[in-house]
């Protein structure tokens, strides 16, 4: 649902876009106020990086796919938590934008429901008609797609369909923290140094962000494709989410961390999964459940993980103890 925009071509322009959701107000606060949240929430939310937050002010980094392109502003943030509202305003930005802050405010209308109100307010770098007419045409298709999410994933939880799963493995390295790094994000060579992995696409997405096609070959003897969006902090962690999920997943996200320990590393890989409960049948069979789901999830992300990191291990420690 839209208010009407004000403001002439080139003055800034207002817009707001609602949404009823069957969830207690603090319930969706609490989803919006975190950012490590967002990348499971929103379709095109690739990763969010908190790069300071005083108590009061965030400084966050976001990363966002429209089409088959990677866009990427810092934006400064204030919850309200007293108030059930999070203002927000881009320190960069991306044209044909060159200014966009707004607000999203969460209003209780019962103890078990709540009208989510999502503001922008904007001025565009150009004032030509068909600038303004895309600009408004982004807006309103992910502003309602957010909104849609939002009232799904806080719906959800709300009524107790937990879908969501996490997975962590983590190995010691008796080798250089750098050279564990080096193989995590040159995803080109996997093909070569990973077995289940069977051929990557590597693209430039832009400054440390690849954009990776990949085949990958399943337990169950199926060839699986993937596509990966990758942000790469150099040198301690590469975040990343895929936009090609198997039926079992509505969404996938996940993290390669590298930490200096002693003389060697600890290296972690974390995965987040929302499972889609209309899948499990397809992929598992008939009587199959969310618990079935949750194991099988987890069997095959842990075991791919452990071969990823394994083989960082011995990369790295081949090159420390060759000669």
């Amino acid at each position: 649902m839209n208010a009407p925009v004000k403001g002439a071509p080139g003055e800034v322009h207002e817009v707001e876009h609602r949404a009823k959701v069957a969830a207690p107000a603090e319930l969706v606060y609490r989803l919006l106020a975190d950012v490590t949240h967002w990348p499971r929430l929103f379709p095109s939310i690739v990763h969010m990086e908190r790069f300071a937050d005083d108590g009061t002010n965030e400084r966050v980094g976001v990363w966002l796919t429209t089409g088959d392109k990677v866009f990427s502003w810092v934006a400064l943030r204030v919850p309200r938590p007293g108030e059930l509202r999070v203002d927000y305003r881009q320190e960069t930005t991306q044209p044909p934008v060159a200014d966009m802050g707004g607000s999203w405010i969460v209003e209780p209308l019962s103890a078990g429901e709540c009208l989510v109100r999502l503001l922008h307010d904007y001025r565009p770098a150009a004032t030509e008609p068909a600038t303004l007419a895309f600009i408004a045409r982004t807006l309103e298709r992910n502003s309602t797609a957010e909104l849609a999410a939002l009232k799904d994933a806080a719906e959800r939880e709300a009524a107790g369909e937990w879908l969501v799963t996490e997975i962590e493995d983590t190995t010691r390295v008796d080798g250089p923290a750098a050279d564990v790094y080096e193989f995590l994000a040159d995803a080109s060579a996997w093909p070569e140094r990973i077995p289940h992995i069977v051929s990557v696409d590597a693209r430039d997405g832009g400054e440390n962000v690849q954009l990776l096609d990949w085949v990958t070959h399943t337990a169950r003897g199926v060839d699986h494709p993937s596509e990966v969006v990758r942000v790469c902090f150099p040198p301690h962690r590469i975040a990343y989410k895929h936009l090609l999920v198997p039926p079992l997943a509505a969404v996938h996200t996940g993290s390669y961390t590298v930490t200096a320990d002693g003389g060697g590393a600890l290296v972690s890989s974390r995965h987040t999964v929302v499972l889609t409960a209309s899948g499990i049948a397809g992929v598992l069979g008939e009587g199959a459940d969310l618990t079935d789901a949750r194991a099988f999830t987890r069997q095959a992300l842990s075991t791919s993980s452990r071969e990823v990191l394994a083989r960082a291990k011995e990369f790295a420690e081949r090159g420390r103890h060759s000669g």
